[in-house]
């Protein structure tokens, strides 16, 4: 498709890049643990000699690409004596930040018109994501380029167009980053074979076969290395998340929740010409060939996600620019008729509606757990301080972000995959905080700084006597379980030195 004539590509570029740099610094706010703790986390550790590995990485279900990168942007920091925390904080985001920018001008090209890059800039949800460094975000990104470059049959001369097959080299990648998107690259797979002008067999055995051996024979070594042993990653994370179900330690969902409460959430205001797009599709498939396709892609990958008991929005990312390629598909032909004034208020509805969500669950909800750490950076007096986050585990970023070499002492939520019916001690605590307390602390000294939700107050009264009070934080209008309203922050009351008889006047 022919890009729209009004707009250079360097203007795209640079309009894009703007809106990706502005979320960084706008989006201010906790998401899920994922985002720390399964690539920042990692990276610290293999550039700094410190971090925390969680049971993922040590059951070799995580890929280390992501992880690698940013820790070649960390050790780049380290040798240029540039590490300052601030720096080690945002310059990964700035790099997600310019990966989704390529994604989006990806996705732009792809659907040619100017509807497509106003629906990608404004999604509330891409916003809110796109600069976080999360797995699932590097693999939308991914798909969104190879979504760019397949080889779709728009037309009759569809058949005859020099394919391009660059989009396998994205697609394997994606999969071995996060194998979520496996069902989407199926489906996409068969159709290629299917309509493929340059022969089937010569397909799977010059193009799918090396490209697959090459990207995932590379990405194996990779793994295997950090490793230290042969790890094939998508293997061991169906096998641990599917086969084992795992991933139901950490919540369960009804099956219907995808399409009753995921997908609406994500797309927000874009559901309307979604579900009109689908409307349009099915009522006359021969017309949208294209859109047929992307919907039976995004069908099964819903239907086969909907079987998994854990469900998360961000589990829906991978869909986003299907989804937003479906909208603008319905949008675009409705205004090359519409009314001007109504132009406007289909795209102002789509701009405010997407607007109030990013800005409030992007600056004000979740927020005190990501602003405490510079302030417990701060309260630390020297490097033999300790640091207890007593709160539900991996609810802050840890050495990512504090960036100093101290103990902490965090929750442990691991799930009993060898210890069928233990309980994990983040649910041990919570059902007897002071026991746990002084189980903990009989025999050692008791940390520098504590950090809990407001839920424990009235629960640890007898060791909270031993500490004061040093920052109370707004963080949700909406706690839920031990999650608090406001983030807590307790320094020890170093005890004075007794004076000797003969010093008291």
């Amino acid at each position: 498709m022919a890009l729209a004539k009004a707009l250079r590509p360097r203007e795209v570029v640079l309009v894009i890049l703007f809106v990706r740099i502005l979320s960084v610094f706008l989006v201010q706010t906790w998401y899920v643990p994922d985002e720390y703790w399964q690539t920042l986390e990692v990276a610290h550790k293999h550039a700094f000699g410190y971090g925390a590995l969680t049971w993922e990485w040590q059951r070799g279900i995580r890929n280390y690409l992501y992880p690698s990168v940013v820790a070649a942007l960390y050790t780049l920091l380290k040798l240029t004596g540039l590490d300052h925390p601030q720096a080690v904080i945002i310059l990964p985001r700035i790099l997600q930040a310019i990966i989704s920018t390529a994604a989006d001008y990806s996705f732009y090209k792809w659907t040619g018109r100017k509807w497509g890059l106003f629906l990608i800039l404004t999604s509330w949800f891409w916003f809110y994501t796109s600069g976080r460094t999360l797995l699932q975000t590097l693999e939308t990104a991914f798909v969104a380029v190879g979504l760019s470059l397949f080889p779709f049959k728009a037309g009759k001369m569809g058949y005859y167009e020099k394919e391009n097959n660059k989009w396998v080299w994205f697609a394997c990648i994606s999969v071995f980053v996060r194998p979520t998107s496996a069902p989407l690259w199926f489906v996409l797979g068969i159709y290629n074979v299917v309509t493929t002008n340059q022969g089937r067999l010569k397909l799977l055995l010059r193009t799918y076969l090396p490209i697959a051996l090459i990207s995932g024979g590379a990405l194996v070594a990779l793994d295997s290395y950090f490793y230290g042993r042969l790890v094939v990653t998508p293997w061991e994370f169906f096998r641990f998340n599917v086969l084992y179900d795992v991933a139901s330690f950490y919540g369960q969902h009804p099956w219907h929740w995808y399409i009753t409460q995921g997908l609406p959430a994500v797309l927000g205001v874009n559901v309307l010409p979604v579900l009109a797009s689908m409307y349009a599709i099915l009522r006359r498939p021969k017309e949208h060939k294209i859109g047929l396709l992307l919907l039976v892609a995004a069908t099964l990958y819903v239907a086969l996600y909907s079987f998994i008991s854990h469900k998360e929005f961000r589990f829906m990312l991978p869909l986003l620019p299907i989804l937003l390629y479906l909208a603008q598909d319905v949008i675009a032909p409705w205004s090359r008729k519409a009314k001007k004034w109504q132009l406007y208020i289909v795209a102002g509805v789509i701009l405010v509606g997407n607007a109030v969500p990013a800005l409030y669950f992007g600056y004000v909800h979740q927020a005190a757990t990501v602003k405490v750490v510079p302030l417990l950076r701060d309260a630390v007096p020297h490097n033999r301080s300790s640091i207890a986050f007593l709160m539900p585990c991996h609810s802050t970023p840890l050495y990512s972000h504090l960036h100093i070499n101290v103990t902490t002492r965090y929750l442990n939520c691991d799930p009993p995959i060898d210890k069928v019916g233990e309980t994990h001690e983040s649910e041990a605590f919570f059902n007897n905080p002071l026991r746990w307390w002084r189980a903990e602390y009989s025999t050692r000294a008791t940390p520098t700084l504590l950090v809990m939700f407001d839920r424990l107050r009235g629960r640890l009264d007898a060791p909270l006597a031993a500490y004061t009070l040093l920052h109370q934080l707004p963080h949700t209008q909406f706690p839920e379980g031990e999650v608090g309203e406001n983030v807590l922050v307790y320094r020890k009351v170093e005890s004075q030195p007794k004076l000797r008889a003969d010093e008291v006047v």
